[in-house]
């Protein structure tokens, strides 16, 4: 039997899923057949990736997308996997995501041959990744959100400690796995809840239960603290500067752009999903810890990466930050729903998803331009490139968009999304003390973050872009192979459209502020319609194009009169590339000046990232090892005390499930 266009696109989940599936077999099956292993793999998981955008976009515009069933029993419910508008919407993240990188593996991979590793390897665990992800966002039951859940942080774990022989990765990986497994014990227990109150694990079951006020406290705490480890958020960050700067720059481009995301979607999920935002009145703190925590997380992490000398460390500091605006946008959410402001709740959610998005891009383009330099240099330290320009005039070119991008310059995607955050915001001054209160607070967090992203990215692109090569590894420098640029290019363009374009983007979301029963959900598209964004790119074209013309005219006018010679050197003999700005001398006047949030203890030991490493996790070390010592107590070896305690634990069990 034929498949016709209509049931193709209703199975495009299956076939998505059966693709990844087909990447993971075939990088088995050829395991000593690298070259063919690495194609056919890498082949499958772009057309899985394709797939996975067809399906997205399919289910925001209302098609019926036929779920994936593993298996139906109880207690447990139904194992299987569907698309909705809000998975929807992710799918098309983590496809373009995976578009991308599938093309920009095929030559990036290059660099670990030549080291030795096992290309077949590394595609298995690629392919695994993708899935993973996929399933975590289009589970529809606890228990295959949470296996998918595990997958994929155990194949971004062996991802990150691809380098095997490297102690930096293994104990980059360590950190990782110990902070993934807190935040999973976490969702495991909110989880529990949620289906002690909807009498199922099936997330239906779970949107129309109805839960007593100190359970929802006791699952809005588990979500945030669960998913906010797999975000990155201050103060669960300390994983994601030492993960992501060791795996490979794909993975890294994968781990910040997309990863980070499934626990943004987790939140949005539970919290405007199951808790029911929307219609049920959230607490007052509930949208005021969220935006404390997005408004730290946001200007810590654009602080501590202007501490950062190292492209890849500095990126991913960056995650944090921009993780930080999206947790804003959810935080004010929150807020305007329980102060009754629905459209600037929906307006508000609306950018937090709209930035999600727009993080995913031009974080993949950022990681994968580093990745790119790293494979021409061999050196991710900025200090040690400069005059890239010349030598890898696409790649500079791409990053530079990256750049502008995530520093919100008009008119790309940056820019929008931050601005709806800041109308959002806008829209809380008037209302109740309390609430107009915290939203001028969040307005000016959010605005001092803006500017220190600007001089961020001055930084992370001027100093290895411009000016003279520092070193000599800077001296053979060229662009990579076309694949690596053909996947870069991809997310460049899909920054430039995203930022010209939001009134489509506020359609397509529409669905989803429907479907989590946010009521001012129409309200966004003219909103987003009101921002004149397409005038502001022509006046800028014009800008430009003026520009160019006056040079050319002042060129022909003067074209005699010029004199070429060396520049000036104040009286000094030629200087090198050490002669210019470094990168911690371009950052230490506004280190210096916000010294007392970088380092709020005056210590030195205790400085930037390290405080929450000495004031928040060390504590916790000690009394664990001591806790662990005192255990040693209880570990008698003998068969009758440990029979005493199953009984002991059997009873708790017991007494838990009668309770």
């Amino acid at each position: 039997m034929l498949m016709t266009p209509l049931s193709f696109a209703s199975d495009i989940l299956f076939i998505s899923m059966a693709l990844f599936v087909g990447g993971l077999l075939f990088s088995l099956i050829l395991w000593g057949i690298s070259g063919l292993a690495r194609k056919l793999g890498l082949l499958l998981s772009l057309l899985a990736s394709i797939a996975m955008v067809g399906g997205g976009v399919l289910a925001l515009l209302g098609f019926t997308i036929n779920p994936v069933i593993i298996a139906s029993f109880q207690p447990v419910g139904t194992f299987g996997f569907g698309m909705d508008a809000l998975s929807g919407f992710f799918a098309i993240i983590l496809g373009i995501g995976g578009i991308s990188a599938s093309i920009y593996s095929l030559g990036y991979l290059d660099v670990y041959e030549r080291k030795g590793y096992s290309i077949p390897k590394f595609v298995f665990l690629f392919n695994l990744f993708l899935i993973a992800m996929l399933g975590v966002i289009t589970a529809q039951n606890a228990f295959a959100f949470i296996v998918f859940w595990e997958l994929m942080t155990l194949s971004s774990f062996y991802l990150v400690t691809f380098e095997n022989r490297e102690n930096a990765a293994k104990r980059s990986g360590f950190t990782y796995m110990l902070m993934a497994h807190f935040g999973t014990a976490c969702l495991i227990i909110m989880y529990l809840i949620l289906a002690a109150g909807a009498g199922s694990f099936n997330f239906s079951a779970f949107t129309t239960a109805q839960y007593l006020s100190v359970a929802r406290d006791f699952i809005f705490v588990l979500a945030l603290v669960g998913f906010g480890i797999k975000a990155g958020v201050i103060p669960f960050h300390i994983w994601l500067p030492v993960a992501h700067p060791k795996a490979p720059s794909n993975i890294s481009a994968l781990m910040s752009g997309i990863m980070l995301k499934t626990a943004i979607y987790g939140m949005v999920r539970v919290i405007f999903g199951f808790l029911a935002v929307g219609v049920t009145p959230p607490p007052f703190w509930w949208g005021v810890l969220l935006l404390a925590i997005g408004i730290v997380s946001a200007i810590l992490g654009v602080l501590y990466s202007l501490m950062e000398h190292d492209m890849k460390i500095l990126l991913a500091y960056h995650s944090i930050e921009n993780i930080g605006i999206i947790v804003i946008g959810l935080g004010a959410a929150v807020l305007f729903s329980y102060a009754g402001l629905t459209l600037f709740a929906a307006v508000a959610l609306f950018a937090a998803l709209y930035h999600t998005l727009n993080h995913s891009l031009f974080k993949n383009l950022l990681f994968t331009g580093a990745g790119s330099v790293m494979y021409s240099t061999g050196t991710s330290n900025i200090d040690e490139l400069g005059g890239l320009t010349k030598r890898m005039p696409m790649t500079s070119l791409l990053f530079l968009i990256g750049a502008a991008s995530i520093a919100a310059l008009p008119p790309l995607n940056g820019f929008v999304s931050e601005w709806l955050t800041f109308i959002a915001l806008f829209g809380g001054i008037g209302a109740i003390k309390a609430v107009s209160f915290t939203s001028v607070v969040a307005i000016l967090g959010l605005a001092l973050t803006s500017a220190l992203a600007v001089a961020a990215f001055i930084k992370a692109f001027g100093i290895p872009f411009s000016g003279t090569p520092r070193s000599n590894k800077v001296s053979k420098a060229r662009d990579p192979p076309a694949s690596m640029i053909i996947g870069m290019v991809i997310l460049a363009i899909a920054c430039i459209l995203a930022g010209l374009f939001p009134s489509i983007l506020s359609r397509a979301t529409v669905p989803i502020l429907v479907q989590l029963n946010m009521k001012g959900a129409a309200g966004i598209v003219p909103v987003a319609s009101s921002l004149p964004i397409l005038y502001i790119f022509g006046a800028l074209v014009l800008m430009v194009a003026l520009v160019l013309i006056l040079l050319k005219v002042l060129q022909a006018v003067y074209k005699t009169r010029i004199r070429r010679d060396m520049t000036w050197g104040c009286g000094q003999p030629e200087g090198d590339g050490t002669m210019q700005y470094s990168a911690k001398g371009f950052s230490m006047p506004i280190v210096r000046a916000l010294n007392f949030a970088i380092a709020p203890l005056g210590k030195r030991r205790n400085f930037g990232h390290q405080f929450f490493e000495t004031v928040v996790y060390a504590p916790i070390e000690k009394f664990y090892l001591r806790v662990a010592s005192w255990s040693r107590i209880i570990n008698t070896g003998k068969l009758m005390h440990y029979l005493v305690y199953l009984l002991i634990t059997l009873m708790v069990v017991l007494l838990f499930a009668l309770a």
